[in-house]
């Protein structure tokens, strides 16, 4: 007696339907896949800009706003001011607080963009801005405060003339601070951050000890345009901080 052996296969039809099947689940996983790795890698860069931001916040508020009126003597025996204001980099002495018996309360710190980085270098030893260009002795620590940062601009504050205060403000404000034209650090400090994307902020900040007629001392005139500078707590002059 034989016995009869049934093969059980796929027909052409059903071979195409479970292949389409398997396509379309195939393409429904592709995609929620890319979804999800496009709304991860969205959610990485709001929170990596978020840093940022929180970074720069940090400098502008500890630092920028305790900015202070530190002079050192040049090679020369005339003090100056360890200020240099320029369009794209800004050099100035901030008061910190000391931890220790040992640690002083000033610190020296220089911004500026490198490699579309915003790096921030800092000394606790005077590091002079009429030296830049000579062989660097002093010892800094160098922080990057943002990544892909195409340029920063800097702004800066003083008490305008009164033929220059068309709003009524009586601020006025220069893109360059020339040591020989200003007998003190500007009023307050407005930094743009332009990242590579396209986008940019804005930060504002006054530096310390500034009223709106005073920086540790009174902002006066002798003649309408040369400004006198006095080192004395003079004037009502306030503590720093905040946006004028």
């Amino acid at each position: 007696m034989k016995r009869s052996c049934r093969i059980n296969t796929f027909t052409l039809i059903e071979l195409v339907i479970s292949m389409g099947i398997l396509m379309a689940v195939t393409g429904i996983v592709a995609m929620a896949s890319k979804s999800f790795y496009d709304g991860y890698e969205r959610s990485a860069k709001v929170t990596n800009r978020l840093k940022e931001y929180m970074a720069i916040d940090n400098m502008m508020d500890v630092h920028v706003r305790n900015l202070i009126p530190f002079q050192w003597k040049d090679e020369n025996g005339n003090s100056r001011f360890v200020f240099s204001g320029e369009e794209h980099k800004l050099h100035f002495t901030t008061l910190r607080r000391a931890y220790g018996p040992r640690a002083g309360a000033l610190i020296f710190i220089r911004l500026f963009v490198e490699e579309n980085k915003l790096i921030a270098e800092y000394s606790t030893y005077p590091r002079l801005p009429w030296k830049e260009d000579e062989e660097e002795t002093m010892p800094y620590k160098r922080e990057v405060i943002a990544e892909n940062v195409e340029q920063i601009t800097f702004t800066y504050a003083e008490k305008a003339d009164e033929e220059e205060d068309e709003d009524g403000s009586g601020i006025t404000w220069e893109e360059n601070w020339p040591e020989d034209e200003h007998a003190a650090p500007p009023l307050a400090i407005r930094m743009k951050v332009e990242w590579t994307d396209g986008s940019s902020e804005y930060w504002l900040r006054r530096v310390a000890g500034v009223a709106k007629d005073s920086t540790f001392g009174k902002r006066n005139t002798t003649d309408g345009t040369t400004p006198r500078f006095t080192n004395s707590l003079e004037g009502g002059a306030t503590g720093g901080g905040g946006a004028l």
